[in-house]
């Protein structure tokens, strides 16, 4: 074989052999490339990770706040500005979930995170006409894209090397999660524009119904929002939304997920968008929830349930506004109201104001939560105390000028009306809402004791100043409250005693006020039954109102009102067993009404609430249970036990005491089981040389404690009126033999009386009558003592003697200083 031959074969074999040997290196090499840029994905998918930790957080497009029954009352956006409620999937109804993966990612089951086809599809559209008219972006990577910006600005002209990224991450979430939790996240976190995020919302919002009862082409419409929501906004480009939603409806029906039927139906139905509005119910209380004033809001289930009653509340504030008008004749712009459910301590209405409108009068400012003077509505805790103490119901009370030994002895108070009533049952004194003996009876309890039941034990953290800081005016509202702790107290008087904080949410997640212990009694019941029974009583309340008041509402109320220091403030709070009602009127910049009190002001209003508040209430209890108080038959001066030379027996509520128990004289305690049982004023006495004595074979007479002698002085001789038998009414300071004298004898100031005002007539000195009485003794000579200087003296206890403007202290006391006797004193002033 020659060579040649050899050589030529050789090279045809090669040449035959060579493209093969190439094609397999272009294939290895092809295979390499892809190994490696397979290896290079997974490095970077691994290196960007998955979007798990931001679907982790509570996110939440918004925060509703409801109402008891759910209606909302307010929905709060979140710090992007938008509104929403996430939903499982299940509830988001299979006509919108169908409708937006048509219009989204028809292939959302096929892929793993990132659509291939999709892409060589979009590529090819968006070459061919040199402009993007196409997208690629998968159900998963617009998902990973939303949780990525959350919370940033929109940026439409996004970045390859960011595209790149959010595929890389679409397929790692893939990987964790299932294609369901996916498309359910996706869809929660879809913006249909307008601050509507998520299916619930859009639903809602646009039409009125759940995504469940979404048509065809309801759900059409909506589907294609997301897509450009400024851009297809069916309020401002109708046409243009419209379009769209046909074309999706002819896609959803081509996919064979709509019949022609329904196909049909849904482009003749018309499409009914609902006026976009945020509601804004019960203002000040969804502000207060917002600020975390009530214990803020429930956040990781996006929504907080109220105890609100939106019916009752709606009712309410159409109550105040019918009373804006009189109200504002009177110089009042501001109003407050609360109910209360007594058994639960659930609110179910809270009006912080009149208007929230109202930016001339701070229609914004919540009064339930503002400090202010209560008034008289602190009196019944001071009289419930009292009875704890051992008073009675019946028991005499002094309502006469009293100076009270404070830090300087200054505190004189006095009666809303100027004048005194002498003797007066505690229960009268109560109802009347007499001053003088709340704090006479204030002064009988412990000190600091009345702050401590009120701050500590009732809920009224407000007054955080010490006792000495309000010292006995505290009984007639010296300090600060706010109306939600005032209705917190009233709450507890409602339960006989038991004290519960006041609950706003369903959760039990925030409490207004604040009682120191929830279902803690803090009050006997019995106690508590005579402050009811006091306070219920129409007629008794004609002393302190003038008339029997707008609180003849139909059923019995327990009420009692309130003003404050120069008509800044008037309140009427009150309650049945099932209901509490607290209304404060006046205004917001503490501005003085017209002469508005707690009866003419807020009491008109509190009828009106508390006959709505128990407008549904069925099955009505009395206001206290029977057998707490006993029926027993007293003096109706003393409030004692009938005594043998009483005129008269009435019958009178009376706290039943434990053996042993306190019980209770004629104007003190005896703690110590008592030793009087029978009336002690009604006795018998003879007029003696100086004085009285008793005497069993002598006429009746009536005998008050030295603490009538000042107001005895003032009352014409004899009978003040009051007695049926017209029978003399005497000091215990005159009259020996019963038991009753107390020591020397008492010069007592007439006139001018303590804490008097006299009018000038323009003189620079006015001639003042000075006149003075003595109790226990015969009339002896005294000097008048002004200022620390004599100006007069007199056998007959009278002058007259010029002074000059100014504030004045008179004393009175014997000429002779051998002669024993009480000095009598004054402090009045000359305007």
């Amino acid at each position: 074989m020659s060579r040649p031959a050899t050589d030529d074969a050789w090279r045809r074999i090669v040449r035959w052999r060579a493209p093969r040997v190439r094609g397999r290196r272009a294939v290895l090499v092809v295979i390499a490339l892809f190994l490696g840029g397979l290896a290079v994905w997974r490095g970077y998918r691994s290196y960007v990770g998955g979007p798990e930790a931001s679907l982790e957080r509570s996110w939440h497009a918004g925060h509703r706040i409801v109402a008891r029954d759910g209606s909302l009352l307010r929905e709060l956006p979140s710090h992007i500005g938008a509104r929403g409620t996430p939903l499982p999937l299940e509830s988001m109804g299979d006509r919108l979930v169908l409708a937006t993966l048509t219009s989204e990612d028809k292939r959302f089951y096929e892929h793993a995170g990132v659509d291939l086809r999709a892409i060589v599809r979009a590529s090819a559209q968006n070459l061919r006409h040199l402009r993007i008219v196409s997208g690629a972006s998968t159900v998963t990577q617009q998902l990973v894209k939303l949780l990525d910006t959350e919370g940033q600005p929109p940026d439409e002209r996004r970045s390859v090397t960011t595209k790149v990224r959010e595929a890389a991450r679409a397929q790692n979430l893939e990987e964790t999660m299932s294609k369901r939790a996916i498309l359910e996240a996706y869809l929660n976190r879809l913006n249909y524009g307008r601050g509507v995020i998520g299916p619930a919302a859009a639903a809602e919002t646009f039409f009125g119904v759940s995504p469940q009862d979404l048509s065809w082409a309801q759900a059409a419409a909506l589907a294609v929002l997301p897509r450009a929501p400024s851009f297809l906004d069916p309020y401002k480009h109708p046409e243009r939304s419209r379009l769209r939603q046909r074309a999706l409806l002819d896609a959803l029906r081509d996919e064979g997920f709509m019949s022609d039927a329904d196909h049909a139906r849904a482009i003749d139905e018309p499409l009914r968008f609902r006026p976009v509005t945020h509601p804004f119910e019960a203002p000040h209380l969804t502000e207060a929830l917002r600020l975390g004033k009530h214990g803020g809001l429930t956040e990781a289930t996006h929504a907080t349930q109220t105890t609100l009653d939106l019916e009752l509340q709606r009712d309410l504030e159409a109550l105040v506004e019918t009373h804006r008008v009189r109200l504002q004749d009177r110089n009042a712009h501001g109003a407050a109201v609360l109910v209360i459910d007594n058994e639960s301590g659930e609110v179910l209405a809270y009006l912080g104001n009149a208007d929230w409108g109202d930016d001339a009068h701070a229609g914004q400012v919540d009064l339930v939560r503002a400090r202010r003077q209560p008034g008289s509505t602190l009196k019944p805790f001071v009289y419930a105390m009292a009875f704890e103490a051992g008073r009675q119901p019946s028991s005499l009370v002094a309502d006469v000028p009293t100076r009270f030994g404070e830090e300087d002895g200054s505190y004189s108070p006095a009666n809303f009306d100027g004048s005194f009533q002498g003797p007066i049952s505690a229960r009268e004194a109560l109802a009347g809402s007499l001053n003088v003996p709340a704090v006479r009876l204030a002064a009988e309890l412990p000190p600091g004791s009345l702050l401590r039941k009120l701050r500590d034990e009732l809920g009224m953290t407000s007054l955080d100043r010490d006792a000495a800081h309000y010292g006995l005016a505290l009984a007639l509202g010296s300090g600060e409250v706010t109306l939600a702790e005032l209705a917190t107290a009233y709450v507890a008087l409602a339960r006989g005693g038991v004290a519960i904080p006041l609950r706003l949410t369903v959760s039990d997640a925030s409490a207004l006020g604040r009682a120191a212990e929830s279902g803690r009694r803090v009050f006997d019941e019995a106690a508590v039954a005579a402050v009811i029974d006091a306070l219920s009583d129409p007629l008794a309340r004609v002393r302190g109102l003038g008339n029997r008041g707008p609180f003849d509402v139909g059923f019995p109320v327990a009420v009692k009102t309130g003003t404050s220091s120069g008509y800044r403030d008037t309140w009427a709070v009150g309650f049945t067993r099932e209901r509490t009602v607290a209304v404060w009127v006046g205004n917001a910049d503490g501005r003085a009404t017209r002469e508005l009190t707690g009866g003419s002001g807020a009491g008109p209003l509190f009828a009106d609430a508390i006959r709505r508040a128990m407008r549904d209430v069925r099955g009505r209890r009395p206001l206290h249970d029977e057998g707490l108080l006993d029926d027993v038959l007293v003096c109706p001066l003393s409030g004692q036990p009938v005594g043998p030379d009483c005129p008269e027996a009435v019958r009178r509520k009376w706290i039943p005491r434990t053996p042993g128990g306190p019980t209770v004289t004629a104007g003190r305690h005896d703690r110590q089981g008592g030793t009087s049982h029978r009336c002690a004023i009604h006795r018998r006495a003879r007029p003696m040389s100086e004085g009285y004595r008793c005497d069993e074979r002598a006429e009746p007479v009536v005998i008050l404690p030295s603490a009538f002698d000042g107001w005895l002085a003032s009352q014409p001789p004899g009978a003040p009126g009051w007695d049926p038998r017209g029978l003399p009414w005497l000091s215990a300071s005159e009259v020996e033999g019963c038991g009753t004298s107390s020591g020397p004898p008492r010069l007592v100031v007439v006139d001018p009386p303590p804490g008097s005002v006299l009018l000038s007539r323009g003189a620079a000195a006015e001639r003042v009558e000075l006149v003075a009485h003595l109790r226990g003794a015969r009339p002896f000579p005294v000097e008048f003592v002004v200022d620390g200087d004599v100006v007069a003296r007199s056998d007959r206890l009278r002058a007259h003697v010029p002074l000059g403007l100014g504030d004045h202290v008179l004393e009175v006391r014997p000429v002779d200083p051998a002669v024993r006797a009480i000095v009598g004193t004054s402090r009045f002033s000359v305007r």
